[in-house]
């Protein structure tokens, strides 16, 4: 039986710090610096995990998206074929945040021991990406500011996630807007278009689910949901949905 998780990452405004020491990497890496250039006007996570931007620059496809920081209980649980409903959270003015639907990775291959991403040849186009967390001797190496000095190693561990190009759906040209935080509700509220009531449906209110993405107004607010662990109302199994939610991409 597969297995889904509903997951959300954060384009947000670092700080100053952070801003300044990345683009210090950056001086010597022109991926990063585009990175860097167009972040703010896209729908990327600060650290490109998921990796969609890496994988649009080396594939020409977001579909070829990896996954390999953030989220190690999820990446620990996750075998080939399930798959990952990701929605950006993007900070907007004031304390608001929107929330962005932006694709369904479905597994497509797990590497348990990163250190292989360098070793095999069919990694190749990888290697630039910027989730990889290790250098070549399996070494700590990060991009961006600030690093995970602290847990870096425990996250590498976890498998890396690399999503198959052709049952993977993410679009980041035009995400669907589908709900608004006004920074002191306890959760989003989500918006009247049809097809964002289409997706609240599909993940909460037709398997009777009363959290929304966030769960708390402070702390670790957007904790995962494994839709799975309830029941549909309408009779339609997990990958029937995940495929009704595809199509609303």
């Amino acid at each position: 039986m597969i297995k889904a998780y509903v997951c959300v990452y954060r384009q947000f405004r670092p700080p100053e710090v952070a801003q300044r020491k990345t683009k210090q990497n950056a001086i010597k890496n022109p991926l990063l610096e585009e990175f860097l250039e167009t972040y703010q006007k896209g729908f990327y996570d600060w650290g490109d995990d998921p990796s969609l931007f890496a994988a649009k620059e080396a594939f020409g496809c977001t579909n070829h998206a990896t996954w390999g920081v953030c989220r190690r209980d999820v990446r620990n649980s996750l075998e080939k074929g399930d798959s990952v409903v990701f929605f950006c959270a993007r900070q907007g003015g004031g304390k608001t945040w929107n929330y962005h639907f932006v694709g369904v990775g479905t597994v497509g291959e797990l590497v348990r021991d990163r250190i292989e991403l360098w070793k095999r040849r069919k990694y190749k186009e990888y290697r630039k990406f910027f989730n990889l967390l290790i250098d070549a001797q399996g070494n700590q190496s990060e991009a961006f500011h600030p690093a995970h000095k602290k847990d870096w190693k425990l996250r590498s561990e976890a498998p890396y996630i690399l999503f198959d190009p052709v049952t993977s759906v993410f679009n980041l040209d035009s995400p669907q807007l589908v709900a608004t935080w006004d920074g002191i509700a306890d959760k989003e509220d989500w918006n009247g278009n049809p097809k964002a009531k289409k997706v609240e449906r599909l993940i909460f209110e037709d398997r009777g689910i009363k959290r929304r993405l966030r769960t708390s107004r402070i702390g670790f607010a957007h904790v995962k949901l494994n839709p799975a662990k309830s029941t549909d109302k309408c009779g339609r199994t997990l990958p029937e949905i995940l495929e009704e939610l595809k199509r609303l991409i």
